[in-house]
């Protein structure tokens, strides 16, 4: 028999080091975990059918493991569900004129693949005017999935996950939503929301759009003559009033991160899951997921962004080459020189 001899020196090493790998596991036991996603549009049947197979119940088969396993998911909506036929909003130019009519079941494809809740708030959300809104906001009532964006309707949610109160805000520049042009008013929002919840998590719908609008500029953007806000004055003010978190959508392309005051800005993270409608080529293609980890004060620990690609008519799958978060990294290094954040491969970490 082997005889084993410790010295009091090692004993005490092996200490140290157990509890330390305790306390690293304990931290990231109790850290908040989010997954976030940019443009949603499952299919449309305006003004043909354009609606993917099986009801669109496989669309998510490939990100629905991320999805369940973080405490809260979020993505947003774009386009209405709805089983009538209501009057469609009018275009003054049909070659630009983009309207959405999702069947209202395709809500539970949402709820299955592990959404919490949606941002509402958006340029197609009033396609099909007040009944539109009305079928969407019934719908997702129904799959028990939370929304928020509508001006005077809906323009906060709260909900409870892992005992935590979550408070969510949604903004775009469009008609019938919460405006993310009126600064003053959103952060006056995200300061109630403060007051109540242990987490506040911002949603913004902005930016110009395409391939060539990749970088933040700090200025007003514009798209198709309207102005579509200053992002990032608006994100900063949102965290200047206690958001915890904001991601951003609508420019149709992944944008740069930014860590400020210790709480993480995703600018823009695409379309994620647009099979029909929405063009699907190059970086428009591109699909982030965003996993991360923050603290109880809600501050940034660490992230990875998943990369996917889209294929029409069928929803992201994974990119071996992993472009979405090469770019994404790129672009967060080019447009914020100075940022707290280090990339390693698909992970983000907080330098301290």
């Amino acid at each position: 028999m082997l005889n084993c001899k410790f010295t009091d020196t090692y004993n005490k090493f092996i200490l140290i080091f157990c509890l330390t790998i305790f306390q690293i596991f304990q931290m990231t036991a109790e850290a908040f975990t989010l997954a976030l996603t940019g443009d949603i549009m499952m299919g449309t049947t305006y003004s043909e059918p354009q609606l993917p197979s099986n009801d669109g119940r496989l669309l998510f088969w490939y990100v629905s493991p991320t999805l369940q396993s973080a405490d809260f998911a979020m993505g947003n909506l774009e386009g209405t569900l709805c089983d009538t036929d209501p009057t469609p909003r009018h275009c003054h130019d049909s070659t630009t004129c983009y309207i959405f009519k999702t069947p209202q079941q395709y809500a539970l494809n949402l709820m299955y693949a592990g959404f919490d809740a949606v941002s509402i708030a958006n340029n197609h959300i009033n396609d099909f005017g007040n009944e539109g809104r009305d079928s969407t906001v019934s719908a997702l009532k129904k799959a028990k999935i939370a929304y928020a964006g509508l001006k005077k309707r809906c323009e906060t949610a709260i909900i409870v996950r892992n005992g935590k109160r979550i408070g969510i805000c949604c903004f775009s520049p469009n008609a019938v939503t919460v405006d993310l042009r009126d600064i003053i008013y959103a952060t006056t929002l995200v300061r109630s929301l403060h007051e109540k919840c242990e987490y506040v998590i911002v949603s913004f719908h902005g930016g110009a759009e395409g391939k060539d609008c990749l970088h933040i500029t700090r200025e007003d953007e514009y798209c198709f003559g309207e102005l579509r806000g200053n992002v990032y004055q608006f994100a900063h003010a949102c965290i200047d009033a206690g958001a915890d978190l904001i991601f951003g959508h609508g420019p149709h392309v992944p944008r740069g991160l930014e860590l400020y005051k210790g709480h993480l800005i995703a600018y823009s993270l695409g379309n994620f899951c647009t099979p029909y409608g929405i063009g699907i080529r190059g970086v428009n293609g591109y699909a982030p997921l965003l996993f991360v980890e923050i603290d109880d004060n809600g501050m940034f620990v660490k992230g990875r962004i998943e990369s996917y690609i889209q294929r029409k008519g069928a929803g992201p799958v994974k990119d071996p080459k992993d472009q979405a978060a090469q770019l994404m990294k790129k672009l967060s290094a080019e447009d914020f020189p100075d940022n707290e954040l280090f990339f390693d491969g698909n992970t983000i970490i907080r330098q301290h």
